[in-house]
C-alpha cells in the first residue's frame, strides 16, 4: 500500500476514534471523566491537522520533483 494511502488511513481510523471519544463524552456523568474524553479526543485532533500537513507539504514535494 502507498505510504500517501497509509496515512489517510490512519487519519480516517484517528477521526473515528475522536468521535467515539466525544460520543463517550457526551454520556459520561462524571464531569471529570467527561473533561478526560473530550482532552483525549482534543489530542487526536492535533495530531489529525499535524498529519494533514504532513500530506500536503510531502504532496507539494513530490509534484515539485516532477
Amino acid at each position: 500500500m502507498p505510504a500517501h494511502q497509509t496515512l489517510s488511513d490512519c487519519i480516517q481510523m484517528c477521526q473515528q476514534t475522536a468521535q467515539q471519544l466525544r460520543s463517550l463524552a457526551g454520556q459520561a456523568t462524571d464531569p471529570t471523566v467527561r473533561d478526560k474524553l473530550n482532552e483525549g479526543a482534543h489530542h487526536l485532533d492535533l495530531c489529525i491537522t499535524e498529519c494533514n500537513f504532513a500530506m500536503q507539504r510531502a504532496g507539494a514535494m513530490a509534484g515539485a520533483m516532477r
